[in-house]
């Protein structure tokens, strides 16, 4: 009616009305199929935010247990010096083994927790 009142239209071209209901039925059919894929894809977009935020926590904590490893073979070679030079280890050296031992332990513990798909070590 407004494209009447200002000219664009003619009462002539109100004829093909059903036409333009036939565009806009198609055009409303197309907008409820986008909306459905928009839906879909944002379901989609938070799974794999979901996913992609697990396997960075997997990574750091191999990461962890990477280092965690160093650290506990570091201290097997400092001991392993020490008994082969005939001496007892330090206290510093017990106890620097022990809490490599209890890092790892720890990181282990954290990957076992994440499911066994997610431990690979």
């Amino acid at each position: 009616m407004i494209l009447l009142y200002i000219g664009l239209l003619d009462f002539d071209d109100k004829a093909s009305e059903g036409e333009e209901d036939e565009v806009l039925g198609e055009l409303q059919k197309r907008q409820a199929e986008l909306r459905a894929l928009c839906d879909r894809n944002q379901s989609q977009k938070q799974r794999l935010y979901k996913l992609a935020k697990d396997q960075m926590k997997r990574q750091e904590l191999r990461q962890k247990m990477r280092g965690a490893d160093n650290e506990v073979l570091e201290c097997f070679r400092r001991l392993m010096a020490a008994r082969q030079k005939k001496r007892s280890p330090t206290k510093k050296e017990r106890d620097q083994a022990a809490r490599a031992l209890r890092d790892r332990d720890a990181a282990v513990r954290q990957l076992e927790a994440m499911g066994p798909e997610f431990y690979s070590c």
